[in-house]
């Protein structure tokens, strides 16, 4: 049966699914959004039924899918009423506001028989796939350099209350980590696993819970150390495009390297994301250059033929839990100035 959508949220991020399914020839039925202005283009677009209260959406016995485009403080009770109501979803980034709700998503959505996909679209660049195949070339791995620094408004590091930037912690939850850092998480934990701990330290806005920039070393089992860093900064030419937008990732291992960068979030279809393996062998390096496109085209492609086949693909609801359970741990272990040990509850 071919599915049908229904779209709760037409915030920034929604513009990619909408297009993304568009692609994919998706029926959009019903579209939800609290601000009618918001949803209305898209309504006209796909001749959707509107509603401002998502439960009505949910309640459309013709929706069989329901895509969760909100601020993730919303993500739970959401998912959680689509999921009761027999329907598949697709969740944005970041799936939960924190990890105990996260936990109780997967526990869900398990035991609901249902389809669910948390949107980490950055899996899905060529560069990304090849560097996954790639890493086994690698040898035996011994470190890892992850950076995601985002250009923002250079005011977050002046004299400062917080007060102007409010808006970050009621809309996300959070600043730099659940904002800019959480892709690079996802990314980190897609190619290497889960780490057994991590040690983190994180720059606030003084008197606030405003984060601006994240540290932390991710410890693995075989001694493997990651080195995972995101910060928001005001600097205008720096990254391998010199665009502001400086996001790597850099694995080494006994019989190679990868260093992969990324292309900014929302000019992708402009700009292609850059992978460089080192072969220690041959002494070689190979650059891995393609063209341009949209990873969330690619991704909503993706999870509509999911669908269709009703196969669960990833990233799927326990990815969703593993970024979680790292965002809970940095800020943890930046609280205690002390390494955390990984509780991933059996998951």
């Amino acid at each position: 049966m071919k599915p049908k959508f229904g779209i709760v949220g037409c915030g920034n991020i929604s513009r990619f699914h909408f297009e993304g399914l568009r692609r994919a020839g998706a029926d959009i039925i019903h579209i939800s959004d609290i601000h009618e202005s918001a949803a209305r283009p898209y309504v006209e677009t796909f001749g959707a039924a509107y509603s401002a209260d998502y439960r009505e959406l949910i309640a459309n016995p013709e929706v069989t899918v329901v895509s969760v485009l909100t601020s993730a403080k919303f993500h739970r009770e959401i998912c959680l009423a689509a999921l009761a109501a027999g329907k598949d979803v697709i969740c944005e980034k970041t799936m939960a506001n924190d990890a105990d709700e996260a936990e109780e998503i997967v526990r869900v959505a398990e035991a609901s028989g249902q389809l669910f996909f948390t949107s980490y679209m950055k899996r899905f660049f060529p560069a990304v796939q090849q560097a996954k195949a790639l890493l086994p070339r690698l040898g035996r791995l011994f470190s890892a350099q992850v950076r995601a620094y985002q250009k923002w408004d250079g005011q977050f590091y002046e004299h400062t209350d917080g007060s102007e930037h409010q808006w970050v912690l009621d809309g996300y939850g959070g600043a730099v980590v659940k904002c800019a850092g959480s892709h690079m998480i996802d990314m980190t934990l897609h190619l290497l696993g889960r780490p057994k701990s991590l040690y983190a330290n994180v720059d606030f806005i003084p008197g606030t819970q405003i984060d601006r920039k994240a540290t932390a070393l991710f410890e693995y089992a075989d001694g493997l150390v990651a080195s995972y860093e995101t910060a928001i900064h005001p600097l205008d030419k720096i990254g391998y495009e010199r665009n502001g937008w400086d996001e790597c990732m850099e694995v080494n291992g006994t019989k190679g390297r990868i260093q992969l960068y990324t292309a900014k979030w929302d000019e992708s279809e402009h700009r292609a994301a850059l992978l460089v393996h080192y072969d220690n062998e041959s002494g070689t390096s190979t650059e891995y250059r393609y063209d341009a496109i949209d990873p969330f085209h690619v991704e909503m492609l993706y999870f509509y033929d999911c669908l269709i086949q009703r196969k669960q693909g990833a990233p799927n609801q326990t990815d969703g839990f593993n970024v979680d359970v790292i965002i809970a741990a940095i800020m943890e272990s930046s609280r205690r100035r002390a390494s955390v040990d990984l509780d991933w509850r059996g998951r």
